[in-house]
């Protein structure tokens, strides 16, 4: 339960929230308290300092807080930046100092609370921080009318400068009259200008009774922003909701608030040791449920290995009911792709042939030889035997590169009726025609061996009696020469 004691000049009472808005309750309770006050003898001032930096500043600043209020230990300061000084935010000159020189009835107070103290707020700084919103003027008076005191705080750029508290009966006209002898002595002091065409003013009482005096005194009243549900006119919501948040504007000494600090910190240190063992938790768990997955993986690719064999085992035994072993049947398969399907046809060959003759129709093919011949392998041997001779082909040389070779051999019938001059042409024009197949290797050429014949009685006997050719091509489709001898482009 959050509970109040509100410090006043003739009693204190205890307030606490319930139910969303705030009431007078017992003080036995042992939940931490926040104290206010609303003594006459709260007051601000105003301190200049020099451009210092750090500790040098603070100390400065201690310095000066203790001798304005020598005699009480509730007090403390709060830097006032000028708004015309942009170097105000980084290194203040000017601090506004505030304390409550009743240090024996605070003590005596505090004394008899047995519960935590949260801390000490001067009514004067809670007003203060109410009319510091956005939304009103920078410069403005907080007036709060009590049953036979008038407390009034003057804001200038959004802090505190001056607090008065006045023996002044509920009547608005005796209010409005201090409000004016307030800004009379601001305006004696230079603090605010004489020319002001208009002050305003935030009053926390009923405004219906003091708004037709307003006018006349040059005062405006504004309106502060309405929170929550708090009903309209009652300053103890605002005030005591806003104590809650700790603003700006302590005064109690740090031994006063050690039971509250420290319950705060275990608190804090219990959320800490909480979170740190959620965050663990989460961590093992998230490392826990990766082993879980990374074991079902485990056990999913087991299983899909055992599917594996099982099938493995189901297709050796149905191999093993054919009676063929499978490293034969692979070699088997490879043989008929590397060797019989990739085999040569013999038809483009007999094409082949059947070009080299069809310029004289009385030439006609008395034996064909074709044979696939492996690399390595000597070709055109038998029919280089038959001939008895060697023909261009001695010298020739077999390509080692080739996977697969033809052996291409025929012998050529020519009529008995062609003389040695027509013999010679048809076979030069044959060589020519077979010399011009694209990839051709000539082993035997029945052309060359005419020309090595012999010279006898004046004309020349050839040395081949039957004109025979033989020759290699690569394994593929041939592609043929042209027709007078020249190669195919």
């Amino acid at each position: 339960m959050n509970r109040v004691l509100f410090v006043t000049p003739g009693e204190s009472q205890w307030w606490s929230r319930e139910g969303g808005t705030w009431g007078p309750c017992s003080a036995e309770s042992d939940d931490p308290v926040w104290v206010v006050t609303d003594l006459a003898e709260e007051s601000l001032t105003e301190c200049k300092v020099p451009r210092l930096f750090g500790r040098d500043r603070s100390a400065f600043v201690r310095r000066q807080v203790a001798g304005r209020y020598p005699d009480t230990p509730f007090c403390g300061a709060m830097p006032n930046p000028a708004q015309d000084d942009p170097l105000g935010a980084l290194m203040p000159t000017r601090y506004a100092m505030f304390g409550i020189d009743a240090a024996e009835r605070l003590n005596a107070e505090l004394d008899a609370i047995g519960a935590p103290v949260a801390g000490v707020w001067p009514l004067s700084m809670l007003m203060g921080v109410l009319a510091s919103h956005r939304s009103l003027p920078a410069d403005l008076f907080v007036v709060l009318p009590g049953s036979e005191t008038l407390r009034i705080v003057y804001l200038r750029n959004r802090i505190p400068i001056l607090t008065r508290m006045t023996l002044t009966p509920d009547q608005p006209n005796a209010q409005v009259e201090e409000i004016v002898r307030t800004i009379r002595h601001l305006e004696n002091t230079q603090a605010i200008s004489r020319d002001a065409k208009g002050f305003p003013v935030v009053f926390l009482g009923d405004p219906a009774r003091i708004d037709p005096f307003l006018a006349p005194a040059r005062l405006v009243r504004v309106e502060l922003p309405q929170k929550g549900d708090a009903p309209a006119g009652d300053w103890h919501n605002l005030v005591f909701d806003l104590v809650l948040k700790s603003p700006v504007g302590q005064v109690a000494p740090l031994a006063r608030r050690v039971g509250f600090l420290s319950a705060r910190l275990s608190r804090v240190a219990r959320y800490l040791a909480l979170l740190i063992f959620v965050v663990g938790v989460l961590a093992a768990s998230s490392n826990l449920l990766s082993i879980y997955r990374k074991v079902e993986q485990r056990l999913a690719v087991d299983q899909q290995i055992e599917d594996l064999d099982d099938q493995i085992d189901g297709l050796n035994a149905h191999i093993a009911r054919y009676g063929a072993a499978p490293d034969i049947v692979r070699k088997a398969i490879a043989l008929t792709e590397e060797e019989l399907d990739s085999a040569p046809d013999i038809e483009p060959y007999l094409r082949l042939v059947s070009q080299v003759i069809a310029r004289d129709p009385n030439l006609r093919i008395k034996e064909l030889q074709w044979r696939l011949i492996a690399p390595g392998v000597e070709p055109c041997v038998m029919s280089l035997a038959l001939g008895g001779v060697s023909g261009s082909g001695a010298e020739a040389k077999i390509p080692g590169g080739d996977v697969r070779r033809v052996e291409l051999g025929f012998e050529l019938g020519i009529p008995g009726s062609y003389g040695p001059r027509d013999r010679a042409l048809t076979l030069r024009a044959v060589s020519s025609a077979v010399a011009a197949f694209e990839g051709v290797t000539v082993f035997q050429d029945a052309n060359k061996e005419q020309a090595s014949g012999s010279l006898r009685g004046g004309s020349i006997v050839s040395g081949v009696s039957q004109p025979r050719w033989c020759l290699t091509l690569p394994g593929t489709n041939p592609k043929p020469g042209k027709a007078d001898g020249r190669p195919a482009t």
